[in-house]
């Protein structure tokens, strides 16, 4: 038993109403004096993955994911974290523009939580959109044994997306030790499309040329989950005829690209890491790099039970499935579903346009030039400009400044670059610029010379960690710190 599992927090909205299924692990408590209390306490346990496979994982209040906390545009929320492991850990709100202090990267804005210890954090829920929070403390371990869970932060104004329905969707790798070892997809989103870069990894291996799986300390995945059950232990998804239904889907997975698609139906994506896109744009299939989330909507005008599920090789029989059923049709036998993405319209950063959310600049523009190289050979070691962290060169900015990067991808993994602290909007991709930015807090730079070019307003004071969000990449020392005055 050696990995994280999970019961997601999944949430309902019907008939204008929220329903929470899972909350009742929140500990929330009444607003007092304007803010909202919330008690987490991490602690290990084992979770049962799926009927007679049980794991060590990490979780927060007893489930895996941690319990979905949902919140208003703007308003105040008090999170009390006890810590209940064996070890120091931290919380990291993925995606809010949280205070510098209360971003929790240890050594950087806090002191790591030590066992038996508590830690409040305290922020303003902004913006709006599919957030999530994570540990942040030997994330390669922490993460991959089950610490984070959704956050929903609701729009003060009327969503542009309405939906009678609506589910939050985890999706994550394991490496439990029992299971075949799944192929790797070290290519990201490139991989997940097909063509070059599956090929590519399959010559070289995962970690670099010449690597194995495993290769450089990876964990070998073997169990894909959705909200911390491998099917058939899936919770089934319950919609009615004529709803519009709305899944946010969340990879939290380490190192795990995955590709989402509904069967029976077609996916409009409608947000990008939580940001609304000016129009939806509909697709068969929807690729997620780690830390990456996108909102999608469907019509349900096809009764009957269906699977969502991943079209990555070997995922659905890992256990990356669940049913969506229709109501009266609880008794339907859902159609197999098969590998593969050919002849399917799928999700790319090109084909939305997102909304101009960002604050305008008030400074000059600065530019800087990242280039992500390693993992030759094997080798553990992730770097930004030649160097490992601590001692790449930050990026020296004042508040109101805008700041334009290109990253420059030299190694053969894809890297999933996630700035804390505010989001950016995405402006090129592999030298070709999009035809209308995107808005987000996480891209994936694709392996073998790929490139991105994005653009934020420093808006956001104190030094914020900028960095692939795959752990062992991370901790390899791809990271860098955005150093806002």
């Amino acid at each position: 038993m050696t990995r994280r599992a999970g019961l997601g927090a999944l949430a309902l909205t019907a008939g204008g109403g929220a329903f929470f299924a899972g909350q009742a692990g929140a500990a929330q408590r009444e607003a007092v004096g304007g803010v909202r209390e919330i008690h987490l306490e991490a602690r290990e346990m084992i979770w049962e993955i799926a009927p007679g496979k049980q794991i060590k994982a990490m979780a927060y209040n007893g489930q895996v994911p941690g319990p979905e906390i949902r919140l208003k545009e703007g308003e105040r929320v008090r999170i009390i974290l006890k810590n209940a492991l064996s070890e120091p850990t931290t919380i990291h709100w993925h995606g809010v523009d949280v205070p510098n202090s209360m971003d929790g990267v240890p050594g950087i804005t806090q002191k790591a939580v030590l066992p038996g210890k508590t830690f409040t954090y305290e922020f303003e829920a902004t913006p709006a959109g599919t957030r999530w929070y994570h540990t942040h403390f030997q994330e390669h371990k922490q993460l991959d044994l089950g610490l984070y869970a959704p956050l929903i932060i609701e729009p003060a104004r009327p969503d542009p997306f309405p939906s009678d329905r609506e589910y939050s969707l985890v999706l994550d790798d394991w490496a439990t030790g029992t299971g075949r070892p799944l192929p790797g997809t070290g290519e990201g989103r490139a991989g997940g499309r097909g063509g070059m870069g599956r090929m590519m990894e399959g010559m070289m291996g995962r970690g670099g040329m010449g690597g194995m799986m495993g290769a450089g300390g990876e964990p070998v995945y073997d169990t894909m989950t959705i909200n911390g059950k491998a099917y058939p232990a899936t919770q089934p998804l319950k919609i009615r005829k004529g709803e519009r239904v709305r899944l946010r889907l969340i990879n939290a997975s380490a190192d795990t690209t995955h590709v989402i698609r509904l069967a029976g139906h077609r996916l409009k994506v409608t947000h990008t890491d939580g940001n609304p896109l000016m129009q939806p744009v509909e697709v068969d299939a929807v690729p997620l790099a780690p830390a990456e989330r996108c909102d999608v909507a469907f019509l349900a005008d096809r009764p009957g039970a269906w699977f969502l599920y991943c079209t990555q090789p070997g995922h659905t029989g890992a256990g990356e499935q669940v049913l969506i059923v229709y109501e009266g049709h609880e008794g339907a036998r859902p159609e197999p579903v098969s590998d593969g993405i050919d002849g399917l319209r799928l999700w790319r950063y090109n084909l939305g346009q997102g909304r101009e959310i960002l604050p305008p600049p008030s400074g000059p523009e600065r530019f800087f030039d990242l280039t992500l190289s390693g993992g030759m050979m094997g080798s553990d070691v992730w770097t930004i400009n030649d160097k490992r962290y601590p001692n790449t060169d930050p990026l020296s900015l004042r508040k109101g400044d805008r700041a334009r990067v290109r990253f420059r991808n030299m190694s053969m993994e894809a890297h999933p670059m996630h700035l804390h602290g505010q989001s950016f909007k995405v402006l090129a991709v592999n030298g070709q610029r999009l035809p209308a930015a995107i808005v987000k807090d996480t891209v994936d730079v694709e392996a073998h010379m790929g490139s991105v070019v994005i653009e934020f307003t420093a808006h956001n004071p104190g030094d914020w960690f900028f960095h692939c969000h795959k752990p062992m990449h991370m901790e390899g020392g791809m990271i860098t710190l955005a150093k806002i005055g």
